[in-house]
């Protein structure tokens, strides 16, 4: 054979190992290269058993296994060097496991050469071939293509081997993750409240004890922390239940059409009134309305929701007789009504008669240990919702969790709907994130190096940000005496995500 046709036959190898993570169809493409192109016949290969001490010939129906040290293979494998049977029809130690028929080799001279799959000093199984000789030609040009074989079939196993773990791994935590958010769920009776935060369980205990009462409820928090998901928890597990649940945004409406939403109109009240219509708390009569956004109420309706509080009844719109109603209200704001009472923009009577049972929602990045759970619940939701089983990397999951999410979790949310519809992999990456989170995210990753000059950090500028990083949690370890809890103090950072880079890195580590 020529060694154009040995160069070539590297080259298609190469190529099938990079193009593809299926080990198995990679091996059997290899196989193949090796028959056609190459010449060899018998091509096996050996690969060690996962949990075992033996080593399997590929792809051969009949199970042959090899223990160390047992045949030519075997001895290939326990000492990790090539060996070279110029006629297997006269060796001792040729088993001939696979049963071929040697009488057919009695009249033309065949080599049987064996080299070790590896990587490193890591044995991972056994290449073997046989090698028609018959004009007794030298076999090392084999032997050394057979070994570069061999390395490059144990990089690629190895690599696939990682990769297969990593994604057992993230299917394990995948798994775990569901399980525990289906016991939260379950344990909390309350569908779309994520999380095991002390805030959340908190919240959750106190929306048990009040559900079945029917006393007004102020929630308070941030925009997008999931004011109305609490709201209809409140309401799904009170006797009300299976009455009507009614949302308004009083921000949303303009102010003149907002009392007529609100209370409905008669026929005539206003030019264009052409038929009567109930308004928000008819409809809602015998469950609960919920005034998203009550901040953002004028006075003047301020005073007529006092009444509704006050006197259970309503007034329609061009009507002077009240209408007896039992509505339970729930309120929710993003703004310090205490601080608008000071200021004379909300009314003090009514914050009062709102505010019988507050409950404040956390920001999510006050609760940062509910955004892993609160990532698998979503994409869980989405994979279904489109049709796919998308897993999520470990370097992103950490880089999410650290990020402050100023939308809270609807921004969560809408960036793993995202991520979900627009990634062409099975894994979300760093690169599925969007652009505007990506770029913040960025800066997450440059440490900012506190103690650092000015001229020392303009020297920083032409080093990458794993270069900077490296060096900072270097200098973070030298100073605290390599403590990780106190150089994560330092750098502002998680003893979690310290351990992390130090292994990410290879960072030197003095105990």
């Amino acid at each position: 054979m020529e060694e154009k046709e040995l160069f070539i036959s590297i080259y298609e190898i190469s190529k099938a190992v990079t193009s593809s993570t299926n080990y198995e169809k990679n091996l059997r493409y290899i196989s193949n290269i090796l028959t056609t192109l190459t010449g060899f016949d018998n091509v096996l290969i050996a690969l060690k058993e996962e949990d075992s001490d033996k080593i399997k010939l590929f792809g051969n129906s009949k199970n042959i296994t090899f223990e160390k040290g047992e045949g030519i293979i075997g001895k290939v494998w326990k000492h990790g060097i090539p060996i070279v049977i110029n006629d297997i029809t006269k060796e001792e130690f040729f088993l001939n496991k696979t049963k071929r028929n040697l009488d057919s080799y009695k009249n033309k001279k065949v080599a049987f050469i064996a080299v070790p799959i590896k990587i490193e000093n890591e044995v991972l199984g056994v290449l073997a071939v046989d090698k028609s000789n018959i004009r007794n030609e030298p076999l090392d040009k084999y032997v050394k293509f057979l070994i570069m074989v061999g390395n490059i079939l144990g990089q690629s196993i190895k690599l696939i081997s990682k990769m297969e773990k990593e994604k057992r791994k993230l299917e394990e935590e995948k798994s775990y993750l569901e399980k525990q958010i289906n016991m939260l769920i379950s344990k909390s009776g309350i569908d779309g409240i994520i999380g095991k935060s002390k805030q959340i369980l908190e919240i959750i205990d106190t929306i048990k004890k009040i559900s079945n009462t029917s006393a007004t409820v102020l929630l308070t928090g941030e925009s997008g922390v999931g004011k109305e998901i609490f709201a209809k928890a409140i309401h799904n597990l009170s006797e009300r239940s299976d009455k009507p649940f009614i949302k308004i945004n009083c921000a949303a409406i303009p102010e003149n059409l907002l009392e007529s939403e609100l209370f409905g109109y008669e026929k005539g009240a206003f030019t264009g009134a052409n038929s009567t219509k109930k308004g928000k708390f008819e409809l809602a009569n015998g469950g609960t309305i919920f005034l998203d956004e009550i901040g953002d109420m004028p006075l003047l309706l301020q005073a007529k929701i006092l009444r509704v509080l006050q006197e259970k009844e309503i007034e329609r719109l061009g009507s002077t007789k009240p209408i007896s109603i039992d509505v339970r209200i729930i309120a929710a704001t993003n703004k310090n009504l205490e601080k608008m009472v000071y200021e004379g923009t909300f009314r003090e009577d009514l914050y009062y008669r709102l505010n019988v049972i507050s409950i404040h929602i956390p920001p999510l990045r006050e609760r940062k240990e509910d955004i892993p759970l609160l990532i698998y619940y979503f994409l869980e939701k989405f994979n279904k919702m489109y049709g796919k089983n998308l897993t999520i990397s470990k370097e992103l999951l950490e880089y999410l969790q650290n990020y402050d999410w100023p939308g809270n979790v609807r921004q969560l949310q809408n960036t793993i709907e995202r991520m979900v519809i627009l990634s062409k992999h099975e894994k979300l990456d760093f690169k599925d994130l969007p652009a505007d989170i990506k770029n913040k995210l960025q800066n997450i990753k440059t440490v900012d190096l506190k103690n650092k000059t000015i001229d020392e950090r303009n020297l920083q500028l032409s080093k990458t940000v794993q270069e900077i990083e490296k060096e900072a949690i270097e200098k973070a370890l030298k100073e605290s005496g390599y403590v990780i809890k106190e150089a994560a103090k330092i750098l502002g950072m998680t003893p979690r995500q310290i351990k992390y880079r130090i292994e990410k890195y290879n960072i030197s580590f003095k105990k």
